[in-house]
């Protein structure tokens, strides 16, 4: 994977100019402190503490500090590419979405990302962690910048603004929200909000957030909503009795459950079974 000329590390002092140049592998620039103009071509970039720039091969490229800066370079490949997509940890979401990512970034050369809030510390965590396994350079530590890189990547695409088409950000949307379902899918009996924070990374605002616009529901509306969508297709499956689908979807509150699920089916579960075998029988 070449991590070991995979970052660079550059301090700026005010006025400071950089070379023009360009290179035959992408280069992702993470502003940690001050300032960074940014250009690209003829396209000026202003970059404030926090932001990142991604920026395709061949392009040409120079920068300009106006105070003291101190900015982090990495090198991003096809090989890097590559390899992050073929990292174990990478499913069939995570590779779409990067994908995704490296298409729009060869259409439109560059991408500026700006963070939402002020500052985005866990980003900066990411990038510490992986300049320090960076340094170490043997096979463990080459899966794990695989790793970080991939965390990198897919943060950049689902927490920071860009300006993208519309189409882009809906597909990363999407794939986020495939994401998050699965992983809800597969932990269902006890899934909790704070999993999520684990597992992505993001705050616990966030997913509430996100699934409202992608849903219309927060975490606890969604939740009940897939518990109760998992309860009437197993009550179609007809291989478990009502209290196991209780239990197998989560719930411990056999009351609380009837009334929910009737609420939303307009029936109790064993009148819900009865018609979906009525049915089908007519069929």
């Amino acid at each position: 994977m070449g991590i070991e000329s995979l970052f660079h590390l550059n301090r700026y002092t005010a006025g400071t100019k950089t070379d023009r140049h360009k290179h035959d592998y992408a280069e992702l620039l993470y502003v940690s402190d001050g300032s960074f103009i940014q250009y690209i071509g003829d396209d000026v970039v202003n970059m404030r503490k926090g932001d990142v720039c991604f920026i395709d091969s061949e392009c040409m490229c120079w920068g300009e500090s106006d105070d003291d800066t101190f900015v982090i370079r990495l090198e991003v490949s096809d090989e890097i590419i590559n390899a992050v997509i073929s990292n174990a940890m990478a499913d069939k979401q995570t590779v779409d979405y990067i994908k995704e990512l490296v298409k729009a970034l060869k259409n439109s050369r560059y991408i500026h990302f700006g963070y939402k809030d002020d500052y985005d510390n866990e980003l900066k965590d990411m990038l510490t962690a992986l300049i320090s396994e960076c340094g170490v350079a043997d096979m463990a530590s080459a899966y794990i910048c695989q790793g970080l890189m991939l965390r990198i990547l897919w943060r950049l695409g689902t927490v920071y603004e860009y300006a993208q088409s519309r189409y882009i950000r809906k597909k990363i949307n999407w794939l986020l929200h495939q994401e998050i379902t699965d992983f809800i899918e597969d932990n269902m009996k006890d899934v909790t909000i704070d999993m999520l924070v684990e597992r992505f990374g993001y705050q616990e605002d966030y997913f509430n957030r996100f699934l409202k616009a992608q849903t219309g529901m927060t975490f606890t509306e969604y939740l009940q909503d897939c518990r109760l969508n998992k309860s009437a297709i197993l009550l179609k499956e007809d291989s478990m009795d009502v209290d196991e689908i209780i239990k197998e979807v989560g719930y411990r509150n056999k009351g609380y459950f009837y009334r929910i699920f009737t609420e939303k089916y307009n029936m109790t579960p064993a009148k819900f079974r009865k018609y979906i075998k009525e049915k089908e029988f007519t069929i």
